[in-house]
């Protein structure tokens, strides 16, 4: 029993900042998504010393446990379009390893030539 209400109370903990992010985003007509708020806001809350990782324990670990089953529809769908991924590797390759690279490579040349500052 005691168990079940700790299980209740850490997953309403999780719920309330969803809540309390779909509310802020809602009142202020943010264009960021609530639950990267919510995220912040647990974030914020962990960090501040108003909530201890203890309390969101019970609901966590069988969250993280299954999190995998989430991403096998995801897997499942790059191997059903594996065709087109080969037919494209090289264009894939590039905006995956060169665009990060020459994006880096560039704002580290800007940044030694010290024209922006902190």
């Amino acid at each position: 029993m005691m168990i079940a209400l700790r299980f209740i109370a850490s997953l309403a903990i999780l719920i309330g900042c969803l809540w309390a992010a779909r509310l802020i985003t809602a009142s202020f007509a943010l264009n960021l998504p609530a639950p990267l708020l919510g995220l912040l806001l647990l974030f914020g809350l962990l960090q501040g010393g108003l909530l201890r990782s203890e309390y969101l324990l019970p609901s966590c670990n069988p969250i993280l446990k299954y999190m995998a089953l989430f991403f096998i529809p995801a897997g499942v769908g790059l191997i059903n379009y594996l065709a087109i991924f080969s037919q494209y590797a090289w264009l894939l390759i590039s905006v995956l390893i060169l665009v990060p690279t020459l994006g880096l490579l560039l704002a580290g040349k800007l940044a030694s030539q010290g024209r922006f500052y902190d």
